[in-house]
């Protein structure tokens, strides 16, 4: 069975390792793949200056892991209002990749991951070739862009409309897409994977993890692996850290990525004078994120919303607890009490008395961890993900 695959996320240049480790388990299973990853630009010197200048510079296209992937260029200006625009540019940008790849490689059926932009462009390609649309519905794309506007939310329902299939990553998410629109067949919850070999937990590897990070070996870490941005609750994280250091237990707060609201966090951590407790590390390859997480005790991820996060996933593979917030489907990966502790989103006083508690139970921090890790390895592996998405991909041909 061939599948284009439409994504704007995919490593190495826009993220979305979630979509080539099941790119790549499936393709071990016998299908063939070609994937298209529009890249953003707009004209001029600007490009070159702002964050996206690095998008120029991505090839035409490259082999991953096996996996042919290309990279066309289209039009985007930056800012949530140029979002639906974007939709139609992205679609004008690739259409020709598309034409000559789908006359080459003749798919049986185009995969779009998330419901805009890439799932709206793909309904170009599903009218024009006859192809049988799947989109998955991967977060921002249901809880997030259809608040943008009427435009946004007009085209997240055709979305919903008219996919022949769609597959959601946690069954919050499945119903939040149901009360936008009804679609054609009942929404496929398949949840994110995880390698549970590559994440595991080494605590042999904890003191060299610590010193590569320039992390005391002695002191209580807590992790954050995310976006730097304000609806990642990174500032009630800032508040409930603050809580936990007024009893000079001299916890350390490793945060893992970027995002546009790392000044927002250098403000808060220089004026509760935590700038040495706090360790940034930027972006990292994903290949480094095991070592990250054997450097810490705690994960913490205060989220106003997510479809399911897999540093979520990542964590609890580690063995690490997890203090998260009852946002999408994090409630139904984390088991409260006995993986970790969810408290409300926004509520920073609740997120500092979970921390405190695992703190200071050290007994309970690692049960939860080994329960968290025993989930992983039952119901979130890539192999058990590629497994219902093969499913899923044969029944769409059959009815075809």
């Amino acid at each position: 069975m061939k599948v284009l695959v439409l994504t704007n996320m995919y490593p190495r240049y826009l993220g979305g390792t979630f979509v080539h480790e099941q790119t790549k388990k499936m393709m071990n299973m016998g299908f063939e793949f070609r994937v298209i990853v529009p890249a953003p630009f707009f004209p001029g010197a600007l490009m070159e200056e702002s964050r996206w200048g690095a998008y120029a510079r991505i090839p035409c296209r490259e082999l991953i892991d096996g996996v042919p992937v290309y990279y066309p260029k289209y039009f985007r200006l930056p800012g949530k209002w140029f979002h639906p625009l974007s939709c139609y540019t992205q679609y004008l940008g690739f259409r020709k990749t598309a034409d000559a790849i789908i006359s080459e490689f003749n798919p049986d059926m185009i995969h779009a991951h998330a419901a805009t932009p890439a799932g709206f462009a793909g309904l170009f390609l599903r009218k024009k070739y006859g192809l049988p649309l799947v989109c998955s519905l991967r977060g921002s794309d249901v809880d997030l862009y259809p608040a943008y506007g009427k435009w946004s939310r007009h085209m997240t329902r055709k979305v919903i409309i008219e996919s022949d299939r769609l597959v959601s990553v946690s069954a919050a998410l499945k119903d939040t897409a149901g009360s936008i629109a009804r679609p054609k067949k009942s929404i496929r919850v398949i949840y994110n994977g995880c390698d549970p070999d590559t994440f595991a937990g080494r605590p042999e590897n904890r003191a060299y993890a610590r010193r590569k990070l320039g992390i005391p070996e002695t002191t209580s870490v807590l992790i954050f692996v995310g976006k730097i941005s304000r609806d990642k609750g990174i500032c009630e994280l800032m508040e409930s850290f603050r809580s936990v250091n007024r009893g000079n237990c001299g916890a350390h707060l490793l945060m893992v990525g970027s995002g546009p609201d790392v000044p927002v966090l250098q403000s808060m951590a220089a004026s509760y004078g935590l700038l040495s407790n706090i360790h940034r590390t930027g972006d990292i390859p994903h290949g480094d994120i095991p070592d990250a997480l054997n450097a810490a005790d705690i994960f913490v991820l205060p989220s106003y919303h997510e479809g399911l996060p897999n540093a979520v996933l990542e964590a609890m593979a580690c063995g690490l607890p997890v203090v998260a917030t009852r946002a999408g489907g994090i409630p139904e990966a984390v088991e409260d009490g006995k993986s970790g502790i969810l408290v409300p989103v926004g509520d920073h006083r609740q997120l500092a008395n979970a921390i405190e508690y695992l703190l200071m139970n050290d007994s309970a921090a690692k049960r939860m961890g080994s329960r968290g890790r025993q989930i992983v390895e039952t119901r979130f592996t890539w192999q058990v993900n590629s497994e219902k998405m093969s499913k899923l991909y044969r029944e769409v041909m059959d009815e075809k």
